[in-house]
């Protein structure tokens, strides 16, 4: 950091040590499988020339084992936090996306917070840095629930994390429970691309497309769907503590689809009663992570007023990633209180309710005044 400004990494992804690890994890008969998919998708990995197929950072692997995923290091997560000036870092584990068999989904997040608590968030050389996310299978929502209940008092957990891939929009009432759960634990919802699905379910609404390029330009659409369904199908009226955050970026597309919606909604309200208000006074209720491959290089003070980008927008590394950066490398053109807020602020106040509900509240108050 050049700067003596506060950092809330939002978006770590921690990996196992090796592709095989969940499985001593799980109980049987799962554990006895092997039909889990590898942590990399199977088309459209990023061609950078970066092992493991482009997608993440080779320097991030362990120094002691070259064979180790990248990510899979604690020590090095906690580097690259003190390099950022980070105080603190939410981890956001991948659990390989929406598979087939439903059991094995749950019984992999299942097995993914237990890793996560023991090895992460347990771990003395973290020294109480690391926040958890609370991995959970929406197509199983009585599972998930369970799963949100397992938790819901371990102050250590901060957000409940779901895939970008999904068989339907978020907001559509088979859902609800699992929101209804989060909101009531106080914790944010996290959507968040989970790479190695299984079940590929198609990147585009026409189809697969052929390059890296056409997959990842349009990754953000992905969750605007979801963003538009938890407005329209009344899941935020009927939750007014819920809070919703993008881990893949979207704010890009956000505004113009937000203009659009609205352009239909004083002809088309009648049918969304539930709806009382323009789709754009619910905007407060989400946040969107911070990306490189997002917004002006340059500063543009019309844009980043239309777009609200320090309002909606929290930073995240995206470590080990190989989009992964610093709060130097921010496009954004944000100075002074605005960038504050980007870069911690906003994310103090996504959490603050659940930390206050679970008792450490000392965290915010840290956070607060370690640069005063």
């Amino acid at each position: 950091m050049t700067e003596n400004t506060l950092v809330i990494d939002t978006c770590i992804t921690p990996f196992w040590r090796t592709e095989l690890e969940p499985h001593s994890w799980m109980p049987e008969p799962w554990a006895s499988k092997r039909h889990l998919p590898g942590i990399l998708r199977q088309m459209y990995s990023a061609p950078t020339g970066i092992a493991p197929y482009g997608e993440y950072r080779d320097a991030a692997r362990p120094a002691d084992d070259a064979a180790a995923l990248p990510g899979s290091s604690i020590e090095k997560v906690v580097a690259k936090l003190d390099a950022d000036g980070a105080r603190l870092g939410v981890l956001v584990p991948l659990t390989r996306g929406p598979q087939p068999d439903q059991d094995m989904s749950t019984v992999l997040c299942a097995a993914t917070n237990d890793w996560l608590a023991q090895i992460w968030l347990g771990d003395e050389a973290a020294a109480g840095r690391f926040l958890g996310t609370i991995r959970v299978n929406p197509g199983d929502p009585a599972a998930a629930v369970a799963e949100i209940e397992r938790w819901g008092d371990d102050p250590r957990f901060v957000q409940v994390g779901v895939p970008l891939e999904a068989q339907r929009p978020y907001g559509q009432r088979n859902y609800f429970p699992i929101w209804e759960a989060a909101a009531r634990h106080r914790f944010p919802v996290v959507v968040h691309a989970d790479g190695g699905a299984t079940a590929g379910f198609k990147p585009t609404i026409a189809g697969y497309p052929h390059k890296h390029i056409d997959y990842a330009s349009q990754e953000s659409v992905s969750g605007l769907y979801h963003l538009a369904s938890f407005i329209l199908e009344g899941t935020l009226e009927r939750l007014p503590d819920l809070r919703v955050v993008f881990g893949d970026g979207v704010h890009d597309l956000l505004m113009p689809f937000i203009w659009r919606m609205d352009a239909d909604f004083a002809i088309s309200r009648h049918e969304v009663p539930w709806v009382p208000r323009e789709t754009v006074e619910y905007l407060d209720r989400f946040r969107f992570r911070t990306s490189r491959l997002e917004g002006p290089e340059e500063a543009n003070p019309a844009w980043l007023r239309l777009s609200r980008a320090a309002e909606l927008l929290v930073y995240g590394s995206n470590y080990p990633h190989w989009t992964s950066g610093s709060p130097n490398e921010l496009p954004l053109g944000l100075e002074g209180e605005a960038r504050e807020r980007v870069l911690w602020r906003n994310a103090a106040d996504l959490i603050r309710p659940r930390l206050e509900r679970v008792g450490r509240t000392e965290l915010v108050p840290a956070v607060a005044g370690a640069d005063s």
